[in-house]
């Protein structure tokens, strides 16, 4: 069966709700019993059955089947935050003198929380390039206990040998860890290419109407039983309501990132053409450093990419932004609204981090929605004339 027929069915059972075609959102914190052998039964599986919400909610756990599905797992579970489905695992996983070794380009709060929280449970951790996951062997340590991939990074995009990263784990005894949410289950498959436990911001592109945060991760069954502890004792569990959400964005995903896609390669492209623009950092155009090994791991793109303008002064770059009327300044993306991000100060604090990614003050990451591309492409035109205008 075609994954789009999936995403619509998998995990639905109408026949137990009279018939509804849409799962109900259960509204319930406690889930009670009349007899003791029905209560002792159901709590012999807690995690996937109605006991309490923190552990199990009916409507939460379709959208854990579906996440699982897609990703090829056999479990899932989903958080109230993406931070919550790349944490959960981390704590379960991780003890005090454990080494572990993360990708640089890792987005920002998952940085802080290795750098802040983990370093100070006694976890050594350690940072490698996109261009050392070919062969991360030099880096392993007696005591590595886990890898965490993000590929395609969020800001600069940087692609990471995911089957080179997993071949040397498994041989190794050590767990992997990728952050998908660039590529979505539809555009790449971790799980296929070796990779333990998938995570997900589903705030973004799984949602995909900018109405909730949500996390999700995907595992073995076996993984799950070690992570699910810990995921309910940190309690970020995901509301029913926002499941309900995120289902409905769910059933509309692959039309969506279709769309994202042809509208983000339209615009990369067109921006690439023009003088004002120096370089375009998008994993589908052949001018990319990662473009072979993207294409080998995916089957798509998304709609995040960034762009670096010809050095410019503060007021062109900050002309060309306030000028945009469909680009919102905004941090999140994988919405249906298109976002331009200045990244002259992302990371002010860290300017050696800022130097090995390629971070300067001309570099801008835009989020490419659902509008239509022509007119998008006329909004930048007018910025990149507010830009040549200051300039002058």
């Amino acid at each position: 069966m075609n994954e789009r027929t999936k995403i619509l069915h998998h995990g639905d059972t109408p026949e137990k709700y009279f018939g509804a075609v849409n799962p109900p959102v259960v509204h319930a914190s406690l889930f009670g019993y009349r007899t003791v052998e029905e209560f002792r039964a159901v709590n012999r599986d807690p995690f996937h059955q109605p006991v309490y919400h923190r552990e199990y909610n009916p409507t939460v756990g379709v959208l854990e089947e579906k996440i699982a599905m897609l990703e090829h797992a056999e479990a899932g579970i989903a958080f109230s935050s993406g931070m919550g489905a790349i944490t959960a695992p981390l704590l379960a996983l991780l003890s005090h003198g454990d080494h572990l070794l993360v990708i640089d380009s890792v987005y920002g709060p998952t940085r802080q929380f290795c750098n802040d929280t983990l370093t100070r449970m006694g976890i050594q951790v350690e940072y490698f390039s996109a261009a050392e996951s070919a062969n991360l062997a030099p880096r392993l340590k007696d005591n590595t206990r886990l890898i965490y991939l993000e590929s395609p990074g969020s800001l600069t995009f940087e692609i990471q040998d995911i089957e080179a990263v997993t071949r040397l784990a498994r041989a190794r005894g050590i767990y992997t860890i990728i952050d998908n949410s660039w590529a979505t289950p539809l555009y790449q498959k971790p799980l296929d290419m070796g990779v333990d436990i998938v995570v997900h911001s589903g705030t973004k592109y799984i949602a995909g109407h900018s109405d909730l945060t949500l996390g999700l991760l995907a595992c073995s069954e076996a993984l799950f039983k070690k992570i699910k502890p810990t995921a309910v004792l940190l309690g970020a569990v995901l509301s029913p309501d926002d499941a309900y959400l995120a289902l409905r964005g769910l059933r509309t995903l692959p039309l969506r990132m279709a769309q994202h896609q042809e509208s983000a390669l339209k615009i990369a492209r067109w921006l690439a053409s023009r003088p004002e623009v120096r370089e375009v950092l998008h994993p589908g155009l052949p001018t990319f450093p990662g473009y072979e090994l993207a294409k080998r791991q995916m089957t798509g793109y998304s709609s995040l990419f960034s762009f670096r303008l010809q050095p410019g002064t503060a007021e062109a770059r900050r002309a060309f932004v306030d000028t945009l009327e469909l680009f919102l300044i905004g941090y999140s993306w994988g919405g249906y609204e298109s976002l331009m991000l200045p990244l002259d100060r992302a990371f002010a604090g860290e300017p050696d981090w800022r130097a090995r990614r390629g971070l300067d003050d001309d570099l801008f990451r835009t989020s490419i929605g659902l509008e239509d591309p022509d007119d998008l492409i006329a909004d930048l035109e007018r910025g990149l004339a507010a830009w040549r205008a200051a300039m002058d």
